[in-house]
């Protein structure tokens, strides 16, 4: 299928998509969150398998990056440009005390502009969901400072923190072995995020486990 048509593929049923291709989007090299362009590509990596239903089975591995970066695992034709909002992870500074680029934290994803958004793959992150303002949603990607508990907690406070009295939606977190993908995409003026969870084996492949859906 053309690269073309699998992106389409993957904005017309997201949910659907993530159950039998495994996607890791990688983070833009541009500074902050904000509008930019990415682009989906197929790989050669053979290993990975989706655990969603009865029988796990092979399937495709696609990586999804920033339009002017470059992506070791990718191969073969790039998709044309889609315009999404990106958020980028944040870590916490143990120097400081503080979160790195703390006023951008947080990010708001508006009902008007691109209908997608994207982040870099959860790996021991939290991904923040707030609730629904009048379709808009704010939404953040937090790093600990490694995985004691107090980092987590560091992690909890932080993304708790841009949120009206410190109340959320959606917590999504992630560990070391437990990784996951989080995709939005916006339907008039309502968000739906989906959230693609696997399993990390030696060898860089993995298990999907199941795709979540938080509207």
């Amino acid at each position: 299928m053309p690269i073309d048509d699998v992106l389409q593929s993957l904005l017309a049923g997201p949910k659907a998509f993530l159950e039998s291709n495994a996607l890791v989007i990688y983070g833009s090299n541009k500074s902050g969150s904000g509008v930019k362009n990415f682009v989906l590509q197929g790989t050669d990596e053979n290993g990975w398998r989706s655990g969603v239903g009865d029988v796990q089975r092979a399937v495709p591995f696609f990586v999804m990056y920033d339009e002017t970066g470059f992506n070791a695992k990718g191969s073969g034709p790039k998709s044309a440009p889609l315009s999404a909002h990106y958020v980028s992870m944040r870590e916490f500074n143990t120097g400081t005390g503080s979160w790195e680029d703390s006023s951008a934290t947080h990010y708001t994803l508006p009902t008007t502009g691109p209908t997608v958004m994207v982040t870099s793959k959860i790996n021991g992150c939290t991904f923040g969901i707030g609730s629904n303002a009048d379709g808009a949603r704010l939404v953040s990607h937090l790093r600990p400072p490694g995985q004691a508990a107090t980092s987590r907690l560091h992690l909890d406070q932080g993304t708790r923190a841009g949120f009206a009295g410190g109340k959320l939606d959606v917590s999504v977190m992630s560990s070391g072995e437990q990784n996951g993908t989080v995709l939005a995409i916006r339907a008039g003026a309502n968000w739906a995020f989906y959230v693609q969870r696997y399993q990390m084996f030696s060898g860089a492949v993995g298990i999907i486990n199941a795709v979540q859906v938080y509207k």
